[in-house]
């Protein structure tokens, strides 16, 4: 099943922030203070449960649109089982918590040429990772992050820079932010690892900058995280 957890506020940890003005943008080094975080609520969704001819699994970011009411889910699903896409959904939340999630679309991500996103077999240098989204209602517009891959191997490299690109609500590309060169994927072990750049993104207060977090620090910063016990060696 997959669990969906509604709190007051997002917490992040933010290494990259993007100025947005205009057409241009600048990057700089910031990190912010603690949130407190207050849980509404919880709501599973059965496994592989099929909405529009594909399946709602790997909810990894949600936000909301508050003048229409609606969230905006996104998938991390890489093309694997449906094309990359999002999903708009009404959640109706009272005094016990979230009582309903209804889906009302699904919307597939698309490339600048108009087209869907690839899976990693039918190429594996533009398959997307998606991992978060945020609706900016200034613009009318959400902005989404991609982990990118890195693959190296004896017989097989892969590199695709994690990426941070503007859509519409129907999914149509509209623009990508450039990206410092620390955070580009490398052959050699510097830059970010794989499946560990930019799991979350959330706007400032008046919109005008967007928190990017990477999920683990990069290979120059130090060794990965590690999930278990302090002798454990990550993987």
């Amino acid at each position: 099943m997959l669990k969906l957890l509604l709190m007051t506020k997002f917490l992040t940890i933010v290494f990259l922030l993007v100025f947005f003005s205009s057409c241009t943008s600048q990057k700089t080094i910031a990190l912010t203070a603690n949130s407190h975080l207050k849980l509404l609520g919880e709501y599973e969704i059965p496994y592989n449960k099929s909405f529009q001819n594909t399946t709602i699994g790997g909810l990894s970011g949600i936000d909301y649109d508050r003048k229409h009411d609606t969230y905006y889910l996104i998938s991390d699903d890489r093309s694997t089982f449906n094309p990359s896409r999002f999903y708009s959904a009404s959640i109706s939340i009272s005094e016990n918590g979230i009582d309903t999630v209804q889906m009302l679309s699904v919307i597939t991500l698309l490339q600048p040429d108009g087209t869907p996103y690839p899976n990693s077999k039918q190429d594996p240098f533009y398959t997307p990772d998606p991992e978060a989204m945020r609706y900016n209602p200034k613009t009318k517009q959400l902005v989404w992050s991609s982990e990118g891959e890195r693959i190296v191997r004896k017989d097989t490299t892969v590199l695709e820079n994690p990426s941070v690109r503007i859509v519409t609500t129907g999914g149509k590309y509209i623009d990508s932010l450039i990206l410092p060169p620390n955070m580009h994927m490398q052959s050699i072990e510097k830059g970010p690892r794989q499946n560990s750049a930019f799991e979350g993104v959330t706007f400032t207060k008046n919109y005008k900058k967007l928190l990017v977090s990477v999920e683990e620090p990069l290979f120059e910063d130090g060794p990965r995280a590690n999930r278990g016990r302090s002798d454990r060696r990550p993987p």
